[in-house]
């Protein structure tokens, strides 16, 4: 459970004369209790996927899905701070917003946003801008000032994945921006837009393009950085003290974080591949028509081959828990999650270690999440149980 002092965000909001839907929670690293977010306004939102969950989870993708235009749905950004007063039964919520399409840290956003719909903004990090022109649609990454080389770069290391998947293409790009033209194809996050009878079929020739990718990827730059262990150890350890001052039970959880720790640091590495390094469903694209497509591939790198897959069955289970995904089909995603690493010489216990550490992540993740932290909690208290048990 939430510890009673938590500093965090109601689902709704006010702020600027208008009820606010929290959509994303992030902290801010160095300023304890300060979190930043991201809201819509408050008579927007209307549950798309049938489980109360926000259209922001599904729609922040740079690449898009250009067979099924989403809803406008404009997303504002800012921080949030809880004021306390002596003598008041509740503390004062405090909710501070960026003017529309801006961001201090962000400037290029003003001149892309113009014409176009945020539809992705963590503050001072990444926003997310969509362009329609008729039939055409874009859309364009924005970074604080230098920051697209990178984004660039990790473009380049993703080209491993090119041929067994699409990927977007690059229209433009300067120093902080990079636009990419929206890439066909339905996100296997999106149960409810592929029927019952597809759903093995995109998600076998998802992870059938996977596997031909990490057993034939060609040449990758020298400066393809290395994901191993201890990296994710680095990440997981790093959210753990994020979420640390807002849990109840914070030891019982940072002790199953220091056992999936160590349990990363046991597995050998001598097989690295290719690897997206953050996989999530909503990152395969399926299309009967085209073959799978994959986004947000910037951060790709070298990995062992139980960090994708582990992560992609983390998803699933996290999926059906908070009523995303039935058991039906988070079955048929496992079972072909498993038969992919069995194929490729991935062992059991490692992909069990990497999903583990996927799920204590999100977890922690979604512990600021005002919509998701019950079933934040819910998986916490699952996964600290079975630490105990073991």
């Amino acid at each position: 459970m939430l510890h009673p002092a938590a500093s965090l965000p109601s689902r709704i909001l006010s702020a600027e004369g208008t009820r606010w839907s929290v959509e994303r929670v992030w902290p801010v690293q160095g300023e304890p209790g300060l979190l930043a977010v991201e809201v819509m306004a408050a008579d927007e939102v209307d549950d798309v996927d049938g489980a109360g969950h926000s259209p922001a989870e599904t729609e922040a993708s740079p690449a898009g899905t250009a067979d099924a235009p989403a809803p406008r749905r404009a997303r504002r950004a800012g921080h949030f701070r809880i004021q306390q007063h002596a003598g008041a039964a509740r503390p004062d919520e405090q909710l501070e917003l960026f003017p529309p399409g801006t961001d201090p840290q962000l400037p290029a956003l003003e001149r892309t946003a113009q014409g176009g719909l945020v539809i992705a903004h963590e503050p001072g990090l990444r926003a997310v801008v969509r362009h329609r022109d008729g039939t055409q649609e874009s859309y364009t990454v924005v970074l604080p000032d230098g920051g697209a080389a990178e984004l660039l770069a990790g473009m380049r290391r993703a080209q491993a994945f090119s041929g067994p998947f699409r990927l977007p293409r690059l229209i433009s790009h300067d120093d902080a921006v990079a636009t990419f033209q929206a890439l066909p194809g339905v996100s296997l996050h999106r149960p409810h837009r592929i029927g019952a009878e597809a759903w093995e079929n995109a998600w076998d020739q998802s992870l059938d393009a996977w596997s031909t990718a990490i057993q034939h990827p060609g040449e990758l730059p020298a400066s393809t950085p290395v994901h191993g262990a201890a990296t994710e150890i680095r990440r997981l350890q790093r959210w753990e003290a994020l979420t640390r001052p807002y849990i109840v039970g914070a030891e019982l959880f940072q002790a199953s974080v220091t056992a999936a720790c160590e349990a990363l640091a046991s597995i050998p590495e001598r097989r690295m591949v290719p690897a997206h390094r953050q996989l999530r469903d909503e990152d395969l694209l399926y299309s009967a028509d085209l073959g799978p497509g994959l986004v947000k591939v910037s951060n790709a790198g070298w990995a062992h081959p139980a960090l994708d897959l582990g992560g992609l069955r983390a998803g699933a289970k996290w999926n059906e828990l908070r009523g995303l995904w039935d058991a039906p089909r988070r079955a048929v995603v496992d079972r072909l999650i498993n038969d992919t690493a069995y194929r490729n010489g991935v062992p059991a216990h490692a992909l069990d270690a990497y999903e583990r550490a996927a799920l204590l992540r999100l977890s922690a993740q979604f512990t600021f999440s005002p919509r998701l932290a019950d079933a934040a909690e819910a998986l916490r208290a699952n996964l600290v149980q079975s630490a105990h048990r073991s």
